[in-house]
């Protein structure tokens, strides 16, 4: 079967997925750290708002869970340098789109962690992305990442 025009279907251990090609980002220098090739991602909203998935569709389904870094820390901020800001085609604060990258337990009873330190940053108009590394070196790698602060909404992709 076809997907519909506007639709890529990725391939994942949990079924196909149909998602709109909107949801399509490209890494134009390099894929995430330890993953450089894969430069093609699919961004989704998980069922919890405020926690993502980023999916590489050409990649064995590779997933990473992505979270807000505002809900863990109201003061974050990201400082973009003039070339970063110019590889994702960023011309107004507006334009970025910034996530940090969880890292879940293998174990009950332990929380996940977020990067703090190098944080995904999206131009979502222009469908752009990379992974930076902060200049604030207050921002720790492993930042306990307590879910309940994600509430769960409707319409986010569940997988499992």
């Amino acid at each position: 079967m076809n997907a519909p025009q506007g639709t890529v279907t990725i391939t994942h251990h949990f079924g196909a997925i149909e998602v709109a090609e909107e949801a399509m980002m490209t890494f134009p220098t390099g894929g995430l750290f330890g993953f450089e090739k894969i430069t093609q991602y699919v961004l989704l909203p998980a069922a919890r708002k405020g926690l993502w998935w980023l999916i590489a569709p050409n990649a064995d389904a590779t997933t990473f869970v992505l979270a807000d870094p505002f809900a863990l820390d109201a003061d974050y901020a990201i400082d973009l340098g003039e070339h970063e800001r110019a590889d994702l085609a960023i011309e107004d604060a507006n334009d970025a789109f910034a996530l940090v990258m969880l890292t879940l337990p293998e174990g009950t009873g332990a929380m996940p962690t977020a990067n703090m330190r190098a944080p995904i940053v999206f131009n979502l108009n222009k469908r752009l992305a990379a992974q930076v590394v902060s200049r604030e070196e207050s921002h720790e790698l492993q930042k306990p990442a307590n879910l309940t602060l994600y509430p769960l909404q409707e319409g986010g992709v569940s997988l499992g």
